[in-house]
């Protein structure tokens, strides 16, 4: 499946990763700040259910403390839990559980509505660790972002219950991924700090990517990261656009409205 330098794929992950935090981010932001607040989180109801059991997840693993636990009130679910035993590292643990957590939805309903939408997860088969490679990976990243969309588009029908379900599904648990703001500092500098051990394991006679639960590991998440990445950035788009048009209408026939 992929290169002759297979770290890069580790920096490319890193970096799809990273997209997803701010994009979902920026769009519940938005969705929250300008729609119903109550709408929002009813609609992305499981999504949050599937984000705090994320955390409260790691935080049984971790031997963290929570101090509370509400799920089940669209207007007030979160967790609360004490100060972990080892910060940052288990601080970002806890952090990064929700991305794994709404992303593994997204896998699980998805192979048990049978893959209704293929997309292409081949990798490029030759990027070197150079300058001029991490741009060809960022160009790679954003094209295989564009050729999942395209794949997207032409292969939804409208009328398959299958497509309708895995669109549904992949918009509120993208969604859901959506970090708290003070979580996004150990989320940026985990994925780097992850990708730089992986890639120096690798230069160091350790190649993970021989053994084949690692390589399908590596695979399902790199063609995740761009599914989930092409969504969020098409809802993102039509979000600016539509808060566009509602700024100018407001602008244009609110303000005369007021004029007497």
């Amino acid at each position: 499946m992929w290169l002759r330098d297979d770290t890069m794929i580790y920096f490319s992950l890193a970096i799809g990763l990273i997209l997803i935090i701010f994009l979902s981010f920026a769009i519940y932001g938005l969705w929250v700040k300008y729609i119903h607040d109550k709408t929002i989180r009813g609609f992305l109801f499981p999504g949050t259910m599937a984000h705090e059991l994320s955390h409260a997840f790691v935080c049984l693993i971790t031997g963290t403390t929570i101090t509370e636990l509400n799920l089940f009130t669209t207007d007030s679910a979160g967790i609360k839990y004490d100060k972990p035993k080892i910060p940052v590292l288990f601080d970002f643990a806890i952090a990064a559980a929700p991305l794994f957590g709404c992303a593994f939805c997204i896998f699980f309903l998805s192979k048990m509505l049978g893959n209704p939408i293929h997309f292409d997860d081949a990798f490029p088969k030759e990027i070197h660790f150079t300058l001029k490679g991490f741009f060809d990976l960022l160009r790679h990243l954003l094209d295989t972002v564009w050729g999942t969309f395209n794949s997207f588009k032409k292969e939804f029908q409208i009328k398959d219950v299958r497509h309708i379900l895995f669109l549904v599904t992949l918009i509120i648990f993208a969604i859901s991924i959506a970090p708290h703001k003070q979580d996004i500092k150990y989320l940026v500098l985990g994925f780097t700090i992850i990708a730089i051990i992986l890639f120096f394991l690798d230069k160091a006679g350790i190649h993970l990517l021989k053994y084949g639960w690692w390589k399908y590991f590596i695979q399902e998440s790199w063609q995740l990261t761009t599914t989930i990445i092409a969504a969020l950035t098409t809802l993102l788009s039509v979000t600016l656009i539509i808060m566009g048009f509602i700024k100018a209408y407001r602008l244009t026939f609110g303000q005369k409205g007021t004029k007497k």
